[in-house]
């Protein structure tokens, strides 16, 4: 058998590509590259065509909800000639194919194939415009893929570096697990509201947990969510006297429903600031309801990042949500609308 599986990407769902393409990692080099990273081999024709035109266009589309322009993915062209041992190794990779020999458009999925973690994409087809067309209808799954390659990776990471004190600090005040990576520090507990953060000199990623009564559905609102939001957020201070955390209200929060992990949650993003200083930034937030307690969790996190780009921190902070566990306790079935 390979080490590893081959899947034709337009059978399966999405899902089921990632959970089944498996390798043994025995004896791979570490895999190279940045976070959010790809390198596209083509070769030069093929990138400057319309299928690198459609191609750009999916990975370097906007991330909602930040500062400034930052793109899903960053691409970093390479034709066949140039892709070497030594760039066999990067993380991330698409290889274009286009020829005869390829009679329908298809996408295939490897993993780990040179090194470990690593996600290496085939798209081929025919000719450019068939190419160029297949890549437009599957935008969302390419797009979504490499974010759960990125996903899982930080996921592993932070379980296998998890601070344990802060885990158990959550486990007992708030009864579920978190795992948050070495570096870590609560800056501020009280009844109901803890404040987690990591800090680097032109850098802080924070974690705001808090929870507080359900009431019925509308307790999850847009509205009701921001006003909770900046209760708790009030408690954060900023580095003026009398200064906190509130919410942008200028410009309004996106609020999607959707499940992870089989638990429904209220995904909120948006902007915050100091009310009476120069500072903000990005957050997204997780609430959820926690049947056996009747009381909201919510899972706050922002990003502090003014001289560089925030894309990388967020979506860190995001994906710590895949590493939340109510041992026990059904998800909750009604509470929220209804999931996307």
């Amino acid at each position: 058998m390979n080490s590893y599986h081959r899947i034709l990407f337009s059978l399966l769902p999405l899902l089921g590509l990632l959970s089944a393409c498996s390798s043994s990692k025995n004896h791979k080099a570490t895999s190279t590259g940045r976070a959010f990273e790809v390198l596209v081999v083509s070769p030069t024709s093929v990138w400057e065509s319309v299928v690198g035109d459609s191609l750009r266009s999916i990975l370097l589309e906007p991330v909602p909800m930040l500062n400034q322009r930052e793109p899903l993915m960053d691409p970093v062209p390479l034709t066949p000639k140039a892709f070497t041992s030594v760039m066999e190794r990067h993380r991330n990779v698409i290889v274009l194919e286009i020829g005869p020999e390829y009679p329908q458009p298809q996408l295939t999925m490897e993993q780990d194939v040179y090194a470990a973690p690593q996600l290496i994409v085939q798209v081929s087809g025919p000719n450019d415009s068939t190419v160029a067309n297949y890549l437009g209808e599957h935008r969302a799954d390419l797009q979504q893929i490499f974010a759960m390659a990125e996903r899982d990776r930080f996921v592993a990471y932070a379980t296998s570096q998890t601070e344990t004190r802060i885990q158990e600090a959550v486990r007992q005040k708030f009864g579920f697990e978190l795992s948050l990576p070495k570096g870590y520090t609560i800056r501020n507990e009280q009844p109901n509201f803890m404040w987690i953060s990591f800090e680097l000199p032109l850098v802080s990623q924070g974690v705001i947990i808090y929870s507080y009564p359900y009431v019925n559905q509308q307790t999850f609102s847009l509205d009701s969510l921001i006003n909770r939001r900046n209760q708790f957020t009030a408690l954060i201070p900023g580095p003026a006297d009398g200064s906190y955390m509130s919410t942008v209200s200028e410009i309004e929060p996106d609020i999607h429903y959707r499940r992870i992990q089989g638990r429904l949650w209220a995904e909120m993003r948006g902007f915050w600031y100091v009310e009476g200083d120069f500072m903000g930034g990005p957050f997204v937030s997780f609430s959820t309801l926690d049947a056996a307690t009747g009381r909201v969790i919510c899972i706050d996190n922002y990003v502090f990042s003014p001289k560089h780009h925030k894309r990388n921190y967020v979506r860190e902070l995001e994906n710590l949500i895949y590493t939340v566990h109510f041992p026990g306790d059904a998800p909750a079935q009604t509470a929220l609308p209804e999931a996307e």
